[in-house]
């Protein structure tokens, strides 16, 4: 993965305020954003399990991170965006943020009881996809889980079918959005982790986001 291949340095300063237009505007990927958030704390399941750290995989400002950090977690953040951990260090001093991605968590990092993400899962391809379970795994406590909340389809012919259909409707802004990204396909990552020893469920939040949990 390119440090920032997509921007996100010059997006750092206006993300905050520009995810809230997007959800107030009901935009296709963006969507019932805090919901999204809410519903990454959900499937953690902090009640009745004894969990106390959380890595936060593409932290960017924090909003995610803020969650659990406001829940009295000990929380690491992990952003390749210089200008996206500047401005999660600011809005959150509590919070450690170190560079790196899926692909490249510093090894001197602890392993926690949770590693949570939300909307930086489609920047991988689909064989990163699968090599970031394995680094992920290697960070996981033994019954630790894995949330992630991303844009994501069923599988591939869904994929076809919604892209057809923004075609249809003009959609051309989404569409552009797809050309550098590449969003999950759920029935393919529920064979990859559980190919990987963990129980897996998900479902799909909004049309485009579905959220994931995977049990070690």
């Amino acid at each position: 993965m390119s440090e920032d291949r997509w921007g996100f340095n010059q997006w750092a300063q206006s993300y905050d305020e520009d995810i809230l237009n997007a959800a107030r505007a009901d935009h296709w990927i963006f969507r019932d954003y805090d919901r999204v958030l809410d519903k990454v704390v959900e499937y953690c399941q902090l009640e009745g399990n004894n969990y106390s750290s959380v890595l936060d995989i593409g932290v960017g400002t924090g909003n995610l991170a803020f969650r659990f950090l406001s829940r009295g977690m000990q929380v690491i953040g992990i952003d390749p965006s210089e200008e996206m951990r500047k401005i999660c260090h600011h809005k959150y001093p509590d919070i450690k943020v170190v560079n790196g991605d899926f692909l490249k968590i510093p090894p001197s990092l602890p392993r926690v009881d949770l590693i949570v993400s939300a909307y930086a899962f489609h920047h991988l391809t689909a064989a990163e996809k699968e090599d970031s379970v394995l680094m992920m795994e290697r960070f996981l406590k033994p019954k630790g889980r894995i949330v992630i909340a991303d844009l994501m389809f069923r599988n591939a012919a869904e994929e076809r079918r919604i892209k057809q259909s923004l075609c249809e409707a003009g959609r051309t802004d989404i569409l552009e959005e797809f050309e550098d990204e590449y969003p999950g396909l759920f029935e393919e990552l529920t064979l990859i982790f559980r190919s990987e020893g963990f129980s897996f469920r998900g479902e799909r939040l909004t049309e485009s986001v579905w959220i994931i949990r995977a049990l070690l």
